[in-house]
């Protein structure tokens, strides 16, 4: 759901190096906004990381082939399978014959209940192996925590970047694109009421082995945290980790009944 005066989608932008942001920002009520990222590796052979929501196709796709020429797109990395991640793969796969999707064996089922797949185009993979057919160091990973049981994030040896996917989203006051430019105390709140939205099962995980989950992200030492749902993280590592962690612990995020989803009308129509 777009607020007024927000843009469909933002112009891209440089994370670092060759790693572009396609960024867009959907009205969260009661919440402030909620980041939408896609991710370009712009290199040799480029290397797209999610394609967008339905709704905003058009300026997707025009803000995508800015950076890159359909018929060079090396690879399409689909993370799973919602419409957030998903919106745009089959235009994208269209516009750019010689991409290969490239996801998780579960995704993949999951796409075939709702079209038809070009199998020929697909090569699946796992946490621990190498996005197959590009010339970047590109590792698929297991984000800590997540809302499809296929998804898969990305580490990137080249920059130091770490995808995590819904992992880290962030319910944010505004749209920015560096997390630096948020309060500690706006970061804390929106990423707790995200991942307890997103990923309800997070109540009942055991904490010990959810701490070994979240560990594993500070085991890549990012240089930049990437979250599909929040602004760059450079220097806010500890505190997402930490904020993370707290998870388990807190009660339960509860939606909006009739009644509050009464109250949240006038924001929602815009």
């Amino acid at each position: 759901m777009r607020a007024a005066g927000l843009p469909a989608v933002s112009s891209p932008y440089r994370a670092v190096g060759d790693l572009w942001v396609l960024a867009s920002s959907q009205l969260a009520p009661g919440h402030g906004v909620l980041p939408v990222n896609a991710f370009l590796f712009r290199s040799d052979a480029p290397v797209l990381v999610d394609t967008g929501l339905p709704s905003e196709r058009g300026e997707f796709l025009e803000a995508l082939w800015s950076l890159v020429p359909p018929a060079q797109l090396a690879a399409v990395v689909l993370t799973h399978e919602d419409a957030d991640h998903a919106g745009n793969l089959f235009a994208v796969l269209e516009a750019a014959p010689q991409a290969r999707l490239v996801t998780n064996y579960v995704t993949l089922a999951k796409l075939q209940e709702a079209a038809s797949v070009p199998l020929d185009r697909v090569r699946v993979v796992n946490p621990g192996q190498p996005v197959p057919g590009t010339e970047r160091r590109l590792t698929v990973v297991r984000p800590p925590v997540y809302d499809a049981p296929g998804t898969v994030g990305v580490h990137d040896r080249g920059t130091g970047a770490v995808l995590t996917v819904d992992a880290f989203g962030t319910y944010l006051p505004e749209p920015v694109e560096d997390l630096g430019d948020v309060a500690d105390a706006d970061v804390l709140r929106g990423l707790a009421d995200f991942n307890r939205m997103n990923h309800p099962w997070i109540g009942l995980a055991d904490q010990s082995r959810f701490d070994a989950a979240v560990a594993a992200v500070a085991e890549f030492r990012p240089t930049l945290l990437l979250s599909s749902h929040g602004a760059l993280a450079r220097d806010r590592t500890e505190l997402l980790l930490e904020g993370l962690r707290s998870l388990p612990a807190m009660d339960p995020y509860v939606p909006p009944d009739q009644a509050a989803f009464e109250e949240l009308k006038p924001e929602m129509d815009g």
